[in-house]
Parts: C-alpha cells; sequence; structure tokens
C-alpha cells in the first residue's frame, strides 16, 4: 500500500496469494526507458509485450493519467484504468505509454509514480500496466538507462506476481545512486540505495540498529534488507511509502520523524526472521507476542526512544482497534486466513497488545522482579502449543495463571484494550470514542528517558 501527504503514511502490505490457475499464463515483459533532457529525468517511457488470451484479448490496469497510448492491435479503454488489448488468440499484443508523475506528495504513487529530476520512486504496479485478474504471471523487467543512472526493482524475476503483490514491490531509478551498507546481526546486512547518502545517514543509522535489535530477539541469525531512500525538501514532516518483508521504499522530508519509517521496516524485519511458513492459530505468538519481545528490546536497548515507541504503538494499538476483525476469534482466523490481508494482520497486533498487558501482570505480581521478555527468552520462536507453554512459563515465573486471560483474548478474540499504566509511567493508554462510536486506544508519551 502506498499513502501519501499524511505526517506517518508510511504502510506495511500483507498480500494475498495470488488466484490457483490450471496453467501459468504467458509472461509479460516491460522496457522501462527514461526521458532525460539535459540530465535531468522528465518522464518515462514503457513497453509491454505479452500475448492475449483464448478470448483474444489482455486485460491491464494503468491508473492515473495515461499518455501517449499506443498499441500494436486493438485497444480500448474501459473505467479505473482498464485497458484492452485485443488481437487473435494466442496472438503477440504490445502497448506503449509513458508515465510522467509528479513531484512529491502531491499524488499517491499507487497511482503515478514519484518523478523528479534526479529520481523515480513507486510501486511497481503504479509504473506497470499489469492484469488485474488475481492470476500470477511471471515479470521480467528490462532498464535502458543512460550513463550515471540506475535503475533497481524488487520485483523477482523468478517468482509469478499478481498486481497486488506488484502493489507492494518497488521501482526505484535515480542519478548518481550510492549504497550505504552496514551489518544486522549475525551475518546479515543493511543495503541502503539513495541519491542522497548525506540526508539518508541518519535514517540508515537507525534502521541497522533497529533491526539488529530484531534480529538478537529472534536468536541473532540475521538477514539482508534493502532500503530504497529519497530525502526530499518538503514543507512539514510528510513521508511516504511501502514495504513488505525483504525490502522498504520511502520518500521522506528532511524533517520527517525517523521512527515512523523505521516501524514498517521493524515490524517487515519481525516476519521475515519468524518461523515459515506462517501457522495461522499460532501467529498470534510468532507474530505477535515474539514481536512484543522485539518492541520492549528496542525500547530497553535506547534503539527508539520513548517518544518513538509511543508512536510505533499508538499505529499498532490503532490499528488493530480501527479493524474489522478485531473481535475475531483465533478459530476465525484459522479458517479465513486466506480471505482477507487486514485479518491476517490481527494476531500480531493482538500478539504485540497481549505481550504488553502480561508483561504489566507480571510485574505487578512480582513487584517488578520479573519481566515478560524475559519469559519469552526461555521460550523458542516456535512451539507446538504456545498458550499453554507460555502459561506454563508465566506462572514459574511468579506471575499466576494466565489461562483466563488468553482463553479470552487469543481463543475467543474479545476486544483487547490495555489498562492506562500497561506500559509504564511514562507512556499513556487512552481510550477514545470515533465518530463512528468504535472504542479506540491511543498512546503518547508522557516523560522521556532524559527526564526519568
Amino acid at each position: 500500500m502506498a499513502l501519501a501527504s499524511r505526517p506517518l503514511a508510511l504502510a506495511t502490505l500483507l498480500t494475498l496469494p495470488a488466484i490457483a490457475a490450471a496453467t501459468e499464463p504467458p509472461a509479460l515483459h516491460y522496457t522501462v526507458t527514461p526521458v532525460v533532457e539535459q540530465g535531468d529525468l522528465k518522464a518515462l517511457d514503457v513497453v509491454l509485450e505479452g500475448i492475449a488470451g483464448p478470448d483474444g484479448t489482455l486485460d491491464v490496469v494503468l491508473p492515473g493519467k495515461q499518455e501517449r497510448l499506443a498499441a500494436n492491435g486493438g485497444l480500448s479503454a474501459g473505467k479505473d484504468g482498464h485497458l484492452v488489448l485485443s488481437a487473435k488468440p494466442g496472438a503477440p499484443v504490445a502497448l506503449r505509454y509513458r508515465r510522467s508523475g509528479t513531484a512529491p506528495f502531491t499524488n499517491d504513487p499507487g497511482i503515478e509514480p514519484y518523478v523528479t529530476a534526479g529520481w523515480m520512486q513507486a510501486p511497481c504496479s503504479g509504473l506497470l500496466a499489469m492484469p488485474a485478474d488475481g492470476v500470477a504471471r511471471a515479470i521480467t523487467v528490462t532498464w535502458h538507462v543512460p550513463p550515471r543512472w540506475r535503475a533497481i526493482t524488487s520485483l523477482d524475476a523468478h517468482h509469478p506476481t499478481t498486481r497486488a503483490e506488484a502493489g507492494a514491490s518497488a521501482c526505484f531509478l535515480g542519478r548518481d545512486v550510492s549504497e550505504a551498507k552496514q551489518p544486522i546481526g549475525h551475518g546479515g546486512a543493511l543495503h541502503v540505495y539513495t541519491t542522497d547518502p548525506a540526508g539518508s545517514a541518519a535514517f540508515t543509522d537507525l534502521v541497522a540498529k533497529s533491526l539488529s535489535v530484531v534480529a538478537s530477539a529472534a536468536g541473532g541469525t540475521a538477514r539482508d534488507y534493502a532500503v530504497y531512500a529519497t530525502p526530499v525538501q518538503a514543507d512539514g514532516a510528510d513521508i511516504a511509502g511501502w514495504s513488505q518483508p525483504g525490502f522498504m521504499s520511502a520518500v521522506f522530508a528532511r524533517g520527517a520523524r525517523l521512527s515512523a519509517l523505521a516501524g514498517p521496516a521493524i515490524n517487515d524485519y519481525a516476519r521475515m526472521l519468524a518461523p515459515t511458513p506462517v501457522d495461522p492459530a499460532t501467529a498470534w505468538y510468532t507474530q505477535g507476542l515474539r514481536s512484543y519481545l522485539v518492541a520492549s528490546d528496542l525500547l530497553s536497548s535506547h534503539a527508539l526512544g520513548r517518544e518513538d515507541m509511543a508512536g510505533y504503538l499508538d499505529q499498532i494499538i490503532a490499528n488493530y482497534g480501527n479493524s474489522p476483525f478485531r473481535r475475531a476469534s483465533n478459530a476465525r482466523i484459522v479458517s479465513e486466513w486466506q480471505s482477507s490481508p487486514d485479518l491476517q494482520a490481527v494476531p500480531g497486533e493482538r500478539g504485540i497488545l497481549f505481550g504488553w498487558l502480561l508483561d504489566a501482570q507480571l510485574r505487578k505480581a512480582t513487584g517488578g522482579r520479573a519481566c515478560l521478555a524475559d519469559v519469552l527468552r526461555t521460550l523458542a520462536p516456535s512451539v507446538s502449543d504456545p498458550g499453554v507453554a507460555l502459561a506454563a512459563a508465566v506462572k514459574q515465573a511468579g506471575g499466576g495463571d494466565i489461562t483466563p486471560l488468553y482463553e479470552k483474548y487469543i481463543v475467543r478474540g474479545e476486544l483487547l484494550q490495555l489498562p492506562p499504566g500497561a506500559l509504564g509511567p511514562c507512556m499513556v493508554v487512552s481510550t477514545e470514542t470515533d465518530p463512528y462510536g468504535w472504542q479506540v486506544q491511543r498512546v503518547s508519551a508522557r516523560c522521556t528517558a532524559a527526564t526519568e
């Protein structure tokens, strides 16, 4: 997902599995040529080559402004950016068009790319006209770039891709692109590609430090993570971005609060290192409670300060509170797992909040002598029955019987709302009623580490 013109507008994408097809449809090939005049990027010319289906058509979506459209066969335009290429069944079809985009924060990059004189950023579905039928296809992209320019895409030519998945991918082009590399954990590295290394330095340091904490909480074994970063001179603290496990792409004003960018990278990286494949029945533990351990370690290690952590948790608790699946039972999550990315997000959010709830109870029961993070470090990242294992570990640490809480919030899926002091004396949990009558909790910092 890509969002723009909002102070904290960076989201993480969960994509649904592609619709199964009896045979994989023919591959799509794109050729992208930057239009550079006097050294500055003006637009991008794109050629799509594919094969007409059994009905003699290839229906693709090109959102936003459609410029210089041309085809080697029939071409008709429909609603919402749909373009139908027509030829004989099984015959080659080609579509040519131009993408000019606009400057940052004036449009949604899910519709059109961000295009400036020195770089272009977009989810690949904002640059490439792609079929909207949900069927995965092999996709290859060839870039014809002039000297000093470099193009990078997160699309995997060996992994068939749907348009929805391409919406979570990144197509990045820049002049004089540099790569900053920092180690993460044991054996991993952060790769930051940018046209402004000085402007991206603080962001690079923050993400590297944060992901190292994630790797440590996951057991130390790390993997590489890529970021395409473009700081810009803009008013306010706007951020636009899109991400998924493996990479993050971000455009941010130089005055932006960097923790808003780090949060999605932390979530993505935690999912990368979590046990796979995801078991919906235990996702509240593997993706949620283990992410609580990451958040706790980020706070205790000062990788994120209290104000930044409050912002990070506020986004999680708001997403959970506004989810239509916030009261879904664990059985429903298992049975409907394939139906919606919103539903897939709930176990992780619920598990993180459940962790803070248990931590508050454990600290109170033991007079502060025990904390949930230490309990979780005694458990494996994946256990066959995490509810039983967690209850036994918390009881042994002096926290009493948490089975009723587990049954209430995890099994039955009742709405989990944190008590006001659950996050400690320096963060406040408040409850608000939104315009639709839903009670939604928010988190704010009441003090900083410097004043404690």
